[in-house]
């Protein structure tokens, strides 16, 4: 069940591109074009615009999008002149990059490589690591944050969209409360009849130690936070904050 639950939701995944997922369409040419003439903006969490100051110089840099596939960020960054690698699990989000590079005419490597393993990166590759939400879909993320520190250059930056376990917390009208967290269907085989079976594939929630302390652990220093919402439902409608994004450099 162990790794077998990422193959299962890199499927899962493929599906729900295929049936119109919002993180998997890919950015239209008006909005690379605009990106060109440097009116852009990028999101790690679902609503809120990362801030222009969270990036170093764009143009010339080597950026990974990690589980960033989908044609939405990488894209962006591409108009911008950057040099961008996208690792995903899910060869649906992979396809959406390599068509909108191709309608764009613009080159992009895809990595299809499972994150929970080593990344296949020499130490210090990138100057960017841009990893919107998507360790929700992987049970310990600390050796993750470890994997980013390695291959970032020194002053290398990090920026991260995670979840801080609220959403796992309520049923799906997020009116009442149903789960305990950790949030864990690997732990509990009930829970993991139940995701398979509302297609939710297989999630987890995530404490602040992990998500925060695991990137200060690895060695990053954390230099701006902020938290959003869901973008709707019943929690956005309460402004509750369920992700937190954040910007670390490598020392």
């Amino acid at each position: 069940m162990e790794q077998k639950y990422i193959e299962l939701n890199s499927k899962t995944i493929d599906k729900w591109v295929e049936d119109g997922w919002l993180w998997g369409q890919p950015i239209s040419h008006a909005i690379f074009e605009k990106a060109k003439q440097n009116d852009w903006f990028v999101l790690l969490t679902p609503t809120q615009p990362v801030p222009k100051e969270w990036f170093g110089e764009i143009k010339g840099a080597e950026i990974l999008g990690l589980a960033s596939g989908g044609g939405q960020q990488m894209p962006i960054f591409s108009a911008l002149g950057a040099n961008c690698t996208v690792l995903d699990y899910s060869e649906k989000q992979l396809e959406s990059e390599r068509e909108v590079a191709k309608r764009e005419n613009y080159e992009i490597n895809t990595v299809r490589a499972d994150m929970t393993k080593p990344l296949p990166f020499k130490d210090e590759s990138f100057d960017l690591i841009f990893h919107p939400v998507s360790n929700c879909y992987v049970e310990d993320v600390v050796p993750i944050w470890k994997e980013c520190y390695r291959v970032l250059k020194k002053g290398g930056i990090l920026l991260a969209g995670v979840d801080n376990g609220f959403n796992y917390l309520f049923d799906e009208e997020e009116t009442t409360l149903t789960n305990q967290l950790p949030f864990n269907p690997l732990k509990d085989p009930e829970l993991y009849e139940k995701s398979l079976k509302n297609d939710w594939g297989i999630q987890f929630s995530h404490t602040i130690e992990e998500q925060i302390g695991g990137q200060l652990q690895a060695g990053f220093i954390l230099t701006d936070i902020f938290q959003d919402t869901n973008g709707s439902g019943k929690l956005h409608e309460f402004n509750v904050p369920t992700f937190y994004a954040t910007r670390a450099i490598k020392k």
